[in-house]
Order: structure tokens, then sequence, then C-alpha cells
């Protein structure tokens, strides 16, 4: 059995992380990757660049700026002293956190207002099954309009919501 790779090619890269050959030379031209160079001119990293990629990705995927992921990975070289870097990084992270969980209780909330959404649908198919324009005023089988959820409300009831036709309601959209 060998030991762990020494050196991971641009592949290696993308593959570990499931990311484009594109992604890796730009985070290696900002400076958030290392790689070496082989005679040849082929790139070659160490093993613990494909973490950092992984975790780079990971951050930028959470919404982070590429200039917050920069900050974040270099507080400790950039910082006066080891004391200072991890009241820093201490900082940076409660606000990252706290935004975090804000995002997450946005993103929990869609979640559970567009899967309500698709329950509505489902009723709403069996009139669009046998009509090609239908009318959800004063339809007995969905929730008061007050009572839908959001998304319901503003992608598919938006007509009882007072907004202008669109082009799909004044029929500019099969022309």
């Amino acid at each position: 059995m060998s030991g762990p790779k020494e050196r991971l090619s641009l592949r290696d890269m993308t593959d570990g992380a499931g990311c484009t050959a594109r992604t890796v030379r730009y985070y290696e031209r900002q400076g958030l990757l290392h790689a070496e160079r082989t005679s040849g001119g082929h790139r070659q990293f160490a093993p613990a660049e494909l973490e950092r990629l992984e975790f780079v990705i990971a951050l930028r995927e959470a919404g982070w700026s590429l200039e917050d992921v920069t900050t974040v990975l270099d507080m400790r070289d950039r910082a006066v002293s080891d004391a200072d870097a991890t009241a820093s990084l201490r900082s940076v992270l409660d606000g990252q956190i706290a935004a975090l969980q804000r995002k997450l209780e946005l993103l929990q909330r869609l979640r559970d207002e567009f899967g309500e959404t698709v329950s509505l649908l489902a009723i709403c198919s069996t009139c669009t099954a046998v009509q090609a324009r239908v009318s959800c005023e004063g339809c007995e089988r969905l929730p008061e309009l007050g009572a839908l959820p959001r998304p319901f409300r503003q992608i598919w009831r938006t007509r009882e919501l007072g907004r202008a036709a669109g082009p799909f309601e004044d029929g500019l959209a099969s022309e």
C-alpha cells in the first residue's frame, strides 16, 4: 500500500473539489492557492491545497465575497501577533455566524413556502389539466388569498393581488 500522494495535478484538484480547471487557476491567480510548476510547466499542488480549495469553494457558495475569503485566510499572517489575530478572527467569524444564521432562517422559510406552494399546485393541476385559462377567484379548494404562502400568491395568484397584466395574461406570450 502506498502512502499519500505527494503532489496533486490540476485534474486531481478539479476532481477532488468538483470544480473546473478555470476555478483552480483563478484562485491561484488571486493568491488563494499555491502551485509549483514541473519542468514542463504543469501545476503541482500540495495535498493541503485541495482542502483549502474545498474550503474556499464552500465559503463562496455560502455567499462570502472573494475579499472576505482572502481577508479571513490571511488574517493570522497579517496580524501583529497571534493574540491580535485571535481577537480579529473571532470578531469576523462571530459576524459571519450571525449572517449565516439569518440566511439559514431565510432559506428554511423559503423551503417551507415552496413546499406548500408545490402542494397547492398539485390541487391547481386538476383545473389546469382541463382548461387553458383558469380563474382562481372563488376557488373553494384552496385557502383564502391571504392564507396562501407568499410564493404561491406572488407567482400564481398575481391577478387577484391587483398586479397589471403581464405578457402571459394579455396574450403576448404566445406570439
